[in-house]
């Protein structure tokens, strides 16, 4: 293993004593010097911050670089560049930002030196990895990813990870001319006419990038804050204005001198920012404001729900605040005069069930609002038109998530429609629609090179533009980059943020769960129930699901979801996509606005963790690693049952509990302390909610383990354990993944004996292979230590564990093909029988039977792979996804039964009971039985 800081000739002290890897330090390090023998000569370097990996550095990333100490030997020594691969010309820069830091432009090896009495050298080895090796579904999508540079027309590809730009022959014809890695998730782009280079926000990186213009490469990323999204000029190109969603701020960049010069506190989650023309009033909206009107609850404050901030770019403070305007606010743009301003937008009431034919739930919206600060109407609602119900419209358009005022029209994109409207600008009607790819967001309008004007829409998750001329006719499409997502989560995310069906075609799954969080307000989700939505992440690892858990899998819901929510019933293929989407879903980076740049903890938020994990009383529920018990209690933090959720990435959800009571991460501790009666001093609650709002994955962020707690019991003997990150293993230190892999996955047997085995690794999927079959009766514990390396740094920080026990021989042979009747009980205690076929899976797995569940009266388009086992006479189901009438599917779980008949060898009859859950919903004790199927 070569050493990445050097001084002199001597590695790090301890760097390579020991052969297995050591997981992330116990301490932050901040302003540490580095572990040198005091004889040494002295090295002018702090600790490097321990969760980069400068053995595999991902070329389009930013690598911070050691801090310079701050004293009199080494104030003025800067980092240099010893040596670097051939064509690189990217430099170190030293200021703007709390570390020190390089954008490598090149892949190869880069050597770092300071000249200090040590001669302390730094070396950095860069890996170009492909769109599809770098995608980690964080879902910090493009919200505005294109933007005119000059006469070219550039895009943030989003789940890509890259920047691409178009360039026209003239006459209106574009084309894709280049592309270029940059941080993860680019949101948005912004130039300066002329500017020598183009920003990018990105949004998994924290950073704004520098694209060099002539050379067509990220020159380098300034750090901002947490997750920038949108990103707006001053005039004049000197200042650039950055939304932090999750901080409540706009960052000011001085462009020139790449520094953070400031921030403006707005409010909660700001996105769409726009600027004057004359540059004295910035217009920022809240993506997720709420609507208090409609509120019953009692969950929103006096300084709740405001929805547009307008300000003084002068002073640095908000002058006017909006309200009124929307429940989410997702897209801006002032008119050509800049009197009036644009808002595309979703309101709705969350207060009637969204099957009532005469509730307005959504409601898709432009809203104008006055924008001269000369007028009295300034910062006041003048206008609106609901784009589905109007008398003009020509059909649903479905979330609003773009808007462009030219001349006498507002056009704008309906990311899960796929449609683009264009309105009377005056009186906002309809004039014409087209359809364009999927997920249109961004509208920028180009020349078309004859005198008029040409329509840009980036389609996100199409991966393409498409243009449009004035009348909305079709001019084309341009491909911007290989799609990187596995084409089930890319199926997935289109069931996802598509429209429903019958009652629910004016909403999709993304309308209340945002951009895969909450939307701000409470529903009514069935019979006497009101919740906030619940953020999505980290499903597979943290079933059952929702706060009722009454979904059992991801791949439950993905048949559930779409027929029971949105009245829309899912092929096989999309019900498959929709569950390995939702099962993709990770959350935060690991980086955020208050951790260290590469995501590791602060000293407060070490001291937080301290007080997490005693004196506060927390980890009885959000029991580590997962910060879950994944347990249903009795009487919540909102007084009513709750299923533990995952505090990893909490700080971003912004709205807290069952029942909302809590807007911001600081009310939201406030309830939780107070449930569990525990008094902090004013010190000790600064720490643990510093803490809460640096925690997340320090590794690989994790997925599921299999067995699981639902899945544990009676396993044939040729099981094979597995266990699932986000991320590759180390594999940079000498050893295969696999090897590295081994000393941590271990199988125990219950006297206490270790299984001997080998790893096998499928994608970032590990599975144990035991050497023999395990013994039948037996129970085994599985474990994944503490400390598992990952390519992308750090390392598990805390062991997963899953006990399970392997099945008796079975009494009876299971036939070829069999059916299960289930009782359901009906209206006025009528059973409704429901037949499923149960057949044979051509994709066995191993650990017991793979059947194929095809229901035969209701959703008999469904194919769910289960497994089944038997335990002697015992059997048991995994949870599946159950059609109970033409429109609903309930969670059948706690399947079990026994083997009541043999004939010849093999089972004739099995006689069991389920549960079957819904919104509001628990049946126990359901009756079923399963027949060979023939005459």
């Amino acid at each position: 293993m070569i050493p990445f800081i050097t001084f002199g000739l001597a590695s790090l002290a301890g760097a390579c004593s020991d052969d297995v890897p050591k997981g992330p330090p116990t301490s932050s390090g901040a302003g540490a010097g580095g572990s040198v023998d005091p004889e040494d000569p002295k090295s002018c370097a702090a600790d490097p911050l321990p969760l980069q990996n400068p053995r595999a550095h991902t070329l389009g990333e930013t690598f911070y670089l050691p801090r310079v100490l701050d004293d009199a030997d080494c104030a003025q020594l800067t980092w240099q560049l010893a040596s670097a691969p051939q064509n690189s010309q990217n430099l170190v820069h030293a200021k703007g930002a709390p570390e020190p830091r390089f954008t490598p432009d090149v892949a190869g090896e880069y050597l770092f030196r300071l000249d200090d009495q040590a001669s302390t050298e730094l070396r950095l080895t860069t890996v170009a990895r492909t769109p599809a090796d770098r995608y980690r579904n964080h879902y910090l999508s493009p919200l505005f990813g294109a933007a005119r540079v000059d006469g070219e027309l550039w895009t943030a590809n989003g789940a890509s990870y890259t920047v691409t730009r178009l360039v026209t022959d003239g006459p209106g014809n574009w084309t894709k001319a280049h592309e270029l890695p940059v941080g993860s998730w680019p949101a948005a782009i912004a130039h300066h006419p002329g500017a020598e280079h183009v920003l990018v926000a990105q949004r998994g990186s924290d950073t704004i990038g520098f694209i060099h213009r002539e050379r067509l490469v990220l020159e380098d990323a300034l750090w901002v804050g947490d997750e920038p999204t949108g990103l707006a000029l001053s005039p004049d190109g000197a200042r650039l204005y950055v939304t932090l969603p999750t901080m409540g701020a706009v960052a000011i960049v001085d462009v020139a001198a790449r520094e953070l010069v400031g921030r403006i506190d707005v409010g909660f989650d700001p996105r769409a920012i726009v600027v004057s023309s004359d540059g004295a009033h910035l217009y920022v909206a809240s993506y997720r404001s709420g609507n208090r009107v409609k509120d019953t609850r009692g969950t929103y404050g006096p300084d709740d729900d405001q929805d547009i901030w307008i300000i003084d770019t002068q002073t640095g403070l908000v002058e006017t605040v909006v309200e009124g305007v929307a429940a989410d606010l997702r897209a801006l743009a002032l008119s050509p005069e800049g009197d009036e301003l644009y808002v595309a937008a979703t309101d709705g009431d969350p207060e009637p069930t969204q099957t009532d034919p005469s509730a307005e739930p959504f409601v898709h919206q432009v809203v104008v609002v006055g924008a001269d600060p000369t007028r009295a109407d300034f910062g006041t609602v003048l206008r609106r038109a609901d784009l589905t119900r109007q008398p003009s419209s020509t059909g649903a358009v479905v979330n609003p998530s773009g808007i462009l005022v030219t001349d006498d029209r507002v056009w704008v994109a309906s990311e899960a429609s796929d449609l683009v409207v264009a309105l009377d600008r005056v009186t906002l009607e309809e004039q014409t629609r087209a359809a364009v790819g999927a997920g249109p967001r961004q509208l920028v309008a180009l020349d078309d090179g004859a005198g008029g004007h040409l329509l840009a829409v980036h389609a996100h998750q199409h991966f393409a533009v498409n243009l449009l001329d004035s009348t909305g006719a079709d001019r084309g499409t341009v491909p911007l980059t290989d799609d990187p997502r596995p084409p089930a989560v890319a199926l997935g995310e289109r069931v996802f943020t598509r429209p429903g069906g019958g009652f629910a075609g004016n909403h999709a799954c993304s309308s209340c769960h945002v951009e895969a969080q909450n939307s701000g307000m409470i529903w009514n989700f069935g019979p006497s129930i009101w919740h906030n939505v619940r953020p999505l992440q980290l499903l597979d690892a943290t079933t059952p699901l929702e706060w009722g858990a009454y979904v059992s899998s991801t791949q439950n819901f993905g048949y559930q979801g779409p027929s029971s929510i949105v009245g829309r019933p899912a092929t096989p293929e999309e019900a498959e996509g929709l569950g390995a989407f939702l099962g993709s879903l990770l959350g935060a980076p690991r980086e955020t606005g208050w951790t260290r740049l590469d995501g590791s903890y602060t000293d407060a938020a070490l001291r937080g963790k301290a007080l997490f994990e005693g004196e506060a009383l927390c980890v009885g529920c959000h029991t580590p690693p997962l910060y879950t018990s994944r347990d249903t209690i009795d009487r919540g933090k909102s007084g009513v049952p709750a299923d533990v959720p995952t505090l990893l990435g909490v700080y971003r959800h912004g709205i807290y509990f069952v029942a909302g009571q809590a807007r911001g991460l600081p009310a939201a501790l406030d309830v939780a302390l107070d449930y569990v009666n525990v008094a902090l001093t004013d010190d000790q609650r600064s720490d643990l909610l510093q803490f809460l709002y640096e925690l997340t994955p320090k590794g690989a962020a994790p997925l599921g383990i299999w067995p699981d707690r639902d899945s544990n019991d009676a396993l044939h003997a040729d099981v094979r354990p597995a266990v699932t990150f986000a991320d590759a293993i180390d594999d940079t230190q000498g050893k295969s993944a696999a090897d590295v892999a081994a000393d941590y996955l271990v199988l125990e047997h219950e006297q206490g004996l270790r299984v001997p085995g080998r790893v096998e690794i499928t994608g970032h999927r590990l599975d144990f292979v035991p050497d023999a079959p395990l013994d039948p009766g037996a129970t085994y514990r599985f474990r994944v230590l503490e400390g598992l390396p990952f390519l992308s740094g750090g390392a598990l920080w805390g062991e997963r564990v899953t006990e399970f026990t392997v099945a008796r021989p079975a009494t009876a042979a299971w036939p070829e093909a069999m059916t299960m009747i289930v009782e359901v009980p009906g209206p006025g205690g009528q059973v409704v029988p429901i037949p499923l076929a149960l057949e044979p899976s051509a994709t066995p797995r191993a650990g017991g039977l793979t059947l194929v569940v095809k229901p035969q009266l209701f959703g008999n388009q469904q194919r769910q792979p289960v497994w089944a086992r038997l335990d002697g006479a015992r059997f048991l189901m995994q949870p599946l996804a159950l059609p109970i009438n033409p429109t609903g599917v309930g969670d059948a779980s706690w399947i079990e039964g026994s083997v009541t008949s043999v004939v010849g060898g093999n089972i004739a009859e099995i006689q069991g009971t389920l549960r079957i859950t819904g919104p509001g919903i628990t049946i126990p004790d359901v009756r079923f039985t399963i027949t060979p199927t023939g005459p």
